[in-house]
């Protein structure tokens, strides 16, 4: 016999296991005694003007940063602790006005091990609801598929859901909704307090591209309530393993973050940044927020184990719509 969707008081009690409190202050405290900053010696204006072309940015790669465009080039940065890459120590005319402090930034401690348990369980069971793949695999990232879920504005004048958000079937939206409503619970506070932390001026536009959207999709959110995180992101991109071909996500907006966490048991899958010739672990617990327009990127090849990979975003275009004061910027 068919399940239907669970009833508010049954959903709070299977949640409640995976929502003990943590004590902030301590937690902080711990972080900040493990605090590794990584100063660059120039901003990567590489592709900053750039136009939508992965080819471009390989080509840039292969001939400007050869030195340094394969795992085996790069500096590996410490496995464990917060990790910093400021931007405030270089010259104020080589960063475009509208830079956060930070170019990437690294948390510990960002999910216990029973959430990662909840979240690697949802996902399992998300697929096993057999959801459609709807859009076609970016061939200039990867060789596998992502899944698309929340809202987007990307070739828009207003924002919409995803055709993977809504084209599923009935058991496949709600076991979607089920590993949203976890996202959405459990990290997408604490990724708020993050960018709040470290990005306060675009913390306060994306608070009204917020605002924006709600108004525009009241009806829609009603129904779906889990596909908006509620501030720090719109949109979650998820998958197996990783995206190992060189290339910026061009549909970010250069300002703000994207916030990348994985869940599983694995080795390798660094994130590699050829041109700050850096790579840099992200082990289960961790989150990395990075500028993902700005820096290209791409995964190291996860050499064992199973590896699954979130990365939570906001497109260039729901950004600007809903902050258009930001337009100031330099574009």
């Amino acid at each position: 016999m068919a399940r239907g969707p669970r009833g508010l008081e049954s959903q709070a009690r299977r949640y409640n296991r995976w929502g003990k409190k943590q004590d902030k202050v301590r937690i902080k405290e711990a972080i900040e005694r493990d605090l590794v900053i990584h100063r660059i010696k120039t901003f990567p204006a590489d592709f900053i003007t750039f136009n939508t072309s992965g080819e471009q940015v390989r080509e840039v790669v292969r001939t400007k940063f050869s030195t340094t465009s394969s795992p085996e080039q790069l500096l590996q940065l410490p496995t464990r602790g917060k990790l910093l890459v400021p931007l405030d120590h270089l010259p104020q005319d080589t960063v475009p006005v509208e830079m956060p402090p930070y170019l990437i930034i690294r948390l510990e401690h960002f999910l216990t091990d029973d959430q990662q348990a909840g979240l690697l369980a949802r996902w399992d069971r998300f697929i096993a609801s057999n959801p459609r793949h709807i859009l076609k695999p970016d061939a200039n990232r990867s060789t596998s598929e992502a899944f698309h879920l929340g809202v987007w504005e990307i070739t828009a004048k207003k924002p919409r859901l995803t055709l993977e958000s809504r084209d599923q079937s009935p058991e496949a939206v709600e076991a979607m909704d089920n590993l949203l409503h976890f996202i959405k619970t459990y990290i997408a506070p604490k990724i708020a307090t993050v960018f709040e932390e470290h990005a306060p001026i675009q913390w306060e536009c994306i608070l009204k591209a917020n605002a924006r959207v709600l108004r525009l999709l009241k009806r829609d959110l009603k129904l779906r309530p889990d596909l908006f995180m509620g501030g720090p992101f719109f949109a979650v991109a998820a998958k197996e393993a990783g995206s190992g071909i060189v290339h910026l996500d061009w549909n970010d907006d250069r300002a703000i973050y994207a916030f990348v966490f994985a869940v599983g048991d694995w080795e390798g899958g660094e994130f590699c940044a050829p041109q700050l010739g850096i790579k840099i672990p992200i082990r289960p617990g961790q989150v990395l927020a990075v500028l993902a327009r700005v820096l290209a990127h791409f995964s190291a090849p996860v050499t064992s184990g199973r590896r699954v990979v979130f990365t939570c975003f906001t497109d260039h275009l729901l950004f600007r719509h809903g902050c258009p004061e930001v337009m100031v910027f330099s574009c």
